[in-house]
Order: structure tokens, then sequence, then C-alpha cells
């Protein structure tokens, strides 16, 4: 069984926090926003077109739910490696915290089909659990031949289990804690994946025939892509490489501090766009996937919401709301939620 090593810190603290996985969390829940609310008028209300415009095919969908598959295994990768200088036990409370997350999508699947946190909650129990015990070398060979593979056999929920597995391995392999101290290796890995990612769109806008995504009866990510798979990735890839060099240029202290919140408070904000969408779309007459201008004017709403209420929350608490029953259920016991608690770091 392969050892877990990692710095004991603890976990929640300032210190243990690495900004730049906030900062692509918050931007990847702008993107996820957009393609959820296309997702609820069709799948919870049976309303509108059965395919998604073609901008939000080549912009949004399987982009920004790629970084955030992408992620969510980094941070379980990370919360193991951490977990492992806490407990003599890492994986029993990864345990705990795989069946909380899988409950609380469970609770989310009656108001929004289609949602990601049960199946992240599941490959993490099957897959991601049984993983831990090979080397982390190993464990990423695993990652990078299940993002190629596993889509070919299963498009879209294949591509989510492959991209868990690459983000657990990149956080155990040490990945995570340099990504904004070798910005060289970050611009060619983004030269090459938007390289990739320009080729793909070329092909695509020149083609005779442009595959249309089909919401209906395909899972999580419909049963065809107006690119394939690793595009996606590749795309993926790119924008988060962008959004790490551009954090080394006078413009990365405002990404920090509009995204890193909202990061910070992924989970809660997740949640929340679907209630906000659901509480506010009948107001604005939302009902169907045609309502292009009430639609992106809700979406503005949100997500202008969520920054400033993240950035006032975390002023005065260190966790969302819903991280911090999530951590509770974790470890245990009741953790410090404000700032300045006895007890809270």
């Amino acid at each position: 069984m392969a050892a877990l090593t990692g710095t004991p810190v603890g976990v929640g603290t300032p210190g243990a926090r690495i900004v730049a996985l906030d900062v692509l969390r918050g931007v990847a829940l702008c993107g996820i926003l957009v393609i959820n609310i296309y997702q609820q008028l069709v799948w919870v209300r049976g309303t509108g077109e059965r395919t998604l415009p073609l901008a939000v095919q080549l912009i949004f969908f399987e982009r920004f739910l790629t970084i955030f598959a992408l992620l969510f295994g980094v941070g379980f990768g990370l919360f193991l490696t951490r977990a492992a200088a806490r407990t003599p036990r890492p994986r029993v409370v990864l345990v705990r915290r795989l069946v909380a997350l899988a409950a609380i999508g469970a609770l989310h699947q009656f108001v929004h089909q289609g949602e990601v946190l049960l199946p992240y909650a599941l490959v993490g129990l099957a897959v991601l659990l049984p993983l831990s015990v090979a080397g982390r070398w190993e464990c990423l060979v695993i990652g990078v031949a299940a993002v190629l593979v596993l889509p070919q056999i299963e498009e879209s929920f294949g591509l989510i289990v492959g991209l868990l597995i690459l983000g657990f391995a990149l956080a155990r392999v040490g990945v995570a804690e340099h990504l904004t101290d070798r910005p060289g290796r970050v611009a060619v890995v983004g030269a090459v994946a938007g390289a990739l990612t320009v080729a793909w769109v070329v092909l695509a806008l020149t083609g005779a025939r442009l595959p249309r995504v089909n919401l209906v009866g395909g899972g999580l990510g419909g049963t065809q892509d107006l690119l394939p798979s690793l595009a996606a990735v590749a795309t993926a890839i790119t924008l988060c490489c962008a959004v790490l060099l551009l954090l080394h240029t006078p413009v990365g202290p405002v990404l920090t501090d509009v995204f890193a919140p909202m990061g910070r408070m992924a989970l809660t904000n997740y949640l929340a766009a679907t209630v906000l969408f659901l509480a506010l779309g009948p107001l604005l007459g939302i009902d169907s996937t045609a309502d292009a201008p009430a639609i992106a004017a809700l979406t503005v709403g949100i997500l202008v919401v969520q920054i400033v209420w993240s950035r006032l929350w975390l002023r005065a608490f260190t966790h969302g709301p819903v991280e911090w029953g999530w951590r509770c259920v974790t470890w245990g016991r009741r953790a410090p939620l404000r700032r300045g608690a006895a007890g809270a770091t």
C-alpha cells in the first residue's frame, strides 16, 4: 500500500489554501452557470430547443465542467495527502467526505437533473479511493490513460471519470503547489493546448456539417459533441493556463479579488446558483431557451451577487456555509466558523 505523506497543515487554515486553485474554481463556476441554466430549462422544465446555441457549445459546453471535474479531482488528492498529516486513517476520513458529498448531490438531483456532485462522489468512492493505494507516478500514468481511453468508451461520463483520476494524480505528484511558481512551464503547456484548441475549432467551423449537442438522453454531457472530448480537455487546459499566466500580470490581483472568494465557496455557490435560477427565472419570464436576453441578464446578475456575497461572507467567516457543514461531517466535530472564534485559525 502506498504511503501518504504531506506537509502538516491545519485543514482550512489560510496557509493551507492554494489561491490559484480558488481562482480557477471561481472562473469555472462562471461558465458552469451558463450550462446549468440551459440544462434546467431543457431537463427540468422540458422547454425550448433540445440543442444548445452554437456560441454556448463552442465557448462553454464541456469546457468549464471539464475544469470543474479536474479541480475536484485535485481537491480530493490534496485532501487525502493533507489528511494523512492529521490522522493515521486518512482514507476513512475521505470516505466520510465523499459520502457527505454524495448526500448533497443526491438532494441537488431533485431540483437539478444532471448535476455533477453525486457522480463525482461515486467516482471518488469507486475509483479514486482504491487508486490511492497506487504509487503517485503510477497514478499519473493511469490518469493520462483514463482521459485518453474512457471518453472513447462513453463520451461524457467517461471524460468525467478520466478527469477526476487525472486531477487526483496531479495533486499527488505535487503539481497543485507549483501552479504559479513555474510560469514558463505553464506557458509551454498552454501554447500546445491552445494550438490544439484552435485546430479543432477551425475544423469544426469549416466543416460541411456541425454536430449539435443533444441534451436529451445523453446523461451529463449529451450524446454528441461539437468537438471531440480531447478538444474539450485541450480548451480547458488552455483556459487554465491563460488564467494562471494572467496571475503574474498587473490584472492578477484583480482576478484574485474577484474569483478567489467565489472559488473558496465553490460548493455553496454551485448550489446557490440553482436556487437563484429557480426563484428568479420565472420572475424574469424565462420559460424557454429562446429567452436569450433574459438568460444573459440573469446569468450576469447571479455572478455579480455571488462575487459580492462571497467577499462579504469571507470577511466574517472562515468557510462558506456548505463548505463548513461538509468539513464538520468530514472530521466528525464542529469546526469554528466565525473569524476570531476560539480555536479558529
